[in-house]
């Protein structure tokens, strides 16, 4: 009688169970521990909005998202991992990168990857819709498996934001379709945009490409009614007809996505109770739309809803 028989069915049946944890959490993934005797991974989660952040502590190991187990139905997720122990290594679209204690690195699970752990391990992980990130998403897809450095700017500043929203996951608890919820999960997508735009790869290179940071310009200056397609251009030194065809190439119209980008911003605020007393022009005209004649027909447009609908769904 093979007596170790009970602590090797213990042990898969612990294995079995994380990685089915882990994949409804993400996606289907395979684990892969260098011993499974010996594993003792664990996961805690909590979804914000329709933002997930996981806290992952483990035993060496692969993790695969294989070609098989990719499907139509599975999420479209952008991952971005902060390693604050152990260092590992992440295979992505021919990519293969190092990743040290302390560094931010993205992948997405619309493609294989494959993540090598060398060490015992504990992450963040912050799983985003692609759907929510639009045309930045592209940002994340072209810098999967290249980690970059928090040591300095907003990518130190995204880390620290990324460890304190996971204090959720320590009883801290938000009302699902809370406005604290909708603007921390808005919140957890901007700094991850932004650590990712201009940063540093932890090997010291300069990434980012122009797109990317016209496209945080313009973020940052939603609020200007100047901003316009001629506006960025100076801002940027090209000349316009070079922003359309940066832009082309990312199959952006610029004015389009910055009305698109105001609209969702005066969308939340018209759900704000705190804001209730505040006319949809006046917040309209916080976002840099001063004429709010065509306002309704735009918020329709794009939500389905007018001013007075959306206001009326919180009520």
């Amino acid at each position: 009688m093979d007596m170790r028989a009970p602590v090797i069915d213990e042990a898969y049946d612990r294995i079995a169970h994380f990685e089915r944890a882990v994949s409804e959490i993400f996606a289907p993934l395979r684990l892969c521990p260098d011993d499974p005797i010996t594993f003792d991974n664990a996961v805690r989660c909590v979804s914000i909005g329709d933002v997930v952040i996981a806290s992952i502590t483990g035993q060496p190991g692969g993790v695969l998202r294989e070609p098989s187990r990719i499907s139509s139905t599975d999420p479209e997720l952008v991952k971005i991992a902060w390693h604050q122990q152990g260092y590992s290594g992440v295979e992505q679209d021919d990519r293969r990168c190092v990743v040290r204690p302390g560094d931010l690195v993205a992948y997405h699970t619309t493609r294989p990857y494959q993540l090598s752990n060398w060490e015992p391990y504990r992450a963040i992980v912050i799983g985003i819709p692609r759907s929510r990130l639009g045309p930045s998403a592209q940002l994340f897809e072209r810098r999967s498996a290249e980690p970059i450095s928090i040591e300095h700017g907003v990518q130190r500043v995204a880390a620290t934001f990324f460890a304190q929203a996971a204090t959720v996951l320590d009883g801290s608890t938000l009302p699902d379709g809370s406005l604290a919820e909708l603007h921390l999960a808005d919140a957890l997508v901007s700094l991850a945009t932004s650590a990712f735009t201009d940063a540093t790869a932890a090997d010291g290179s300069l990434g980012g490409r122009l797109v990317d940071r016209i496209l945080a310009y313009c973020l940052a200056n939603l609020s200007d009614p100047g901003l316009s397609v001629m506006s960025v251009a100076a801002a940027h030194g090209i000349s316009t007809r070079y922003l359309h065809k940066l832009c082309r190439a990312e199959d952006i119209t610029l004015s389009a996505w910055i009305r698109g980008q105001r609209l969702h911003r005066i969308r939340r605020d018209l759900l704000n109770p705190a804001l209730a007393g505040r006319t949809s022009t006046a917040i309209a005209a916080r976002w840099g739309i001063l004429d709010a004649s065509h306002l309704g027909r735009a918020l329709k447009a794009e939500f389905g809803q007018s001013a007075a609908d959306i206001r009326r769904s919180v009520e």
